[in-house]
């Protein structure tokens, strides 16, 4: 039998925070891999495809090393309010749809004792942690020592988004959670299209070109909603190189995971996905408008379902999605609860700041309740 491997929270951790582009980066990349909950919005190459939104702050990142083998990583940025720092956060912009950090299966509490030290040195009044997965070994090692410190925590944000998980097939899963009458509906669009010409799900291989696909996943992008309201991928140039440096890098590494429905030829709908190990992340979904009637979006994704479940077999597939989306929460029931969450430094002041803004939150919620109950 091999040996145990030592406890984490035993050896002797260092703790420092370093700008983005020194971070080492084949150890940065083998975390990546190795961590205990996946996150591929802080790879190293997902921080540097978004660096160049315009909201998006030059990140520095919080390293914990364990002797030379790097344990913990999480990209950081400071909050400013009129020059003045507010907070130390998790690295945030438009793209990223989890905050979890970067931390091997075990040293959960050892990256939390090393890093909040070190993250109270820095400008800013109190930490904010956004987009986190509260049953995460990471987040519950973080509750846990707070606790044990006597230190509070407030959530700014609760919320829940459809995911999917492993355990049963696409059929079954469909059975379960899909009306007997929509599946029944969904035969039959997809037998007007097949009218139309052939009806082709296919998936981008390794070895092909991505940027074919990338173009026509824009161009679908582009036609709808989100390019009418300036949100798509190509409503700026540095939006379109953001997402476009993402694509490229995951299919570079494999890690791309890239679905087509076209009919006779023509493309109507694509996804695409970030795969971790056993995980996905849903990265971007478009269809052409002009096929609206025959619910591209829902076909393409209950084909998706099949695949993940049956073929690929994945663990976990995250929507990423808004809490209460119209078309993923009904045919994915299953939810991953996300928080924000302001933490105190271990002072007078920030606790003071950070209970006063909970209690301005507070009175905020309730002040909503009262006028929607009138307005009942």
């Amino acid at each position: 039998m091999p040996a145990a491997p030592p406890q984490a929270d035993l050896m002797t951790e260092r703790a420092s925070i370093i700008d983005w582009q020194d971070v080492p980066a084949a150890a940065w990349d083998e975390l990546a891999r190795a961590a205990g909950t996946a996150n591929p919005f802080y790879t190293r190459e997902a921080v540097k495809a978004c660096v160049a939104l315009p909201e998006a702050q030059r990140p520095q990142v919080l390293l914990v090393w364990q002797g030379e083998m790097l344990a913990g990583a999480l990209p950081i940025a400071i909050k400013r309010v009129r020059g003045l720092a507010l907070c130390v956060e998790n690295w945030d912009q438009r793209v990223r749809a989890l905050g979890e950090p970067l931390v091997r299966p075990g040293a959960e509490a050892a990256f939390w004792r090393a890093a909040l030290p070190e993250l109270a040195r820095r400008p800013g009044q109190y930490l904010r942690l956004s987009a986190l997965d509260p049953d995460s070994a990471a987040s519950q090692a973080l509750f846990n020592i707070l606790r044990e410190q006597g230190r509070p925590y407030y959530h700014t944000r609760d919320y829940a988004r459809a995911v999917l998980h492993a355990g049963r097939s696409s059929a079954e899963h469909a059975a379960e959670h899909v009306r007997g009458k929509v599946l029944k509906e969904h035969r039959r669009l997809r037998a007007r299209l097949a009218d139309r010409g052939a009806l082709v799900f296919d998936r981008l291989s390794r070895g092909d070109a991505v940027d074919p696909w990338i173009d026509a996943l824009f161009s679908l992008e582009q036609t709808g909603w989100k390019g009418r309201e300036g949100v798509a991928a190509t409503a700026d140039s540095a939006t379109e190189h953001c997402f476009r440096a993402i694509l490229r890098a995951a299919h570079a590494d494999g890690t791309l995971d890239f679905h087509r429905m076209s009919v006779g030829g023509q493309p109507i709908a694509m996804l695409t996905n970030l795969e971790c190990g056993d995980e996905a992340f849903q990265l971007k979904i478009a269809y052409d408008e002009a096929w609206a009637s025959f619910s591209p979006g829902v076909l393409i994704e209950m084909e998706y379902l099949a695949y993940a479940l049956d073929r690929r077999g994945l663990r976990r597939v995250d929507s990423c999605a808004r809490a209460g989306h119209p078309m993923i929460d009904r045919i994915w029931p299953e939810r991953r609860r996300i928080v924000s969450l302001a933490v105190p430094f271990d002072n007078a002041f920030s606790r003071l700041l950070c209970l006063g803004q909970d209690r301005w939150r507070a009175r905020r919620v309730d002040r909503s309740a009262t006028i929607q109950g009138i307005a009942a």
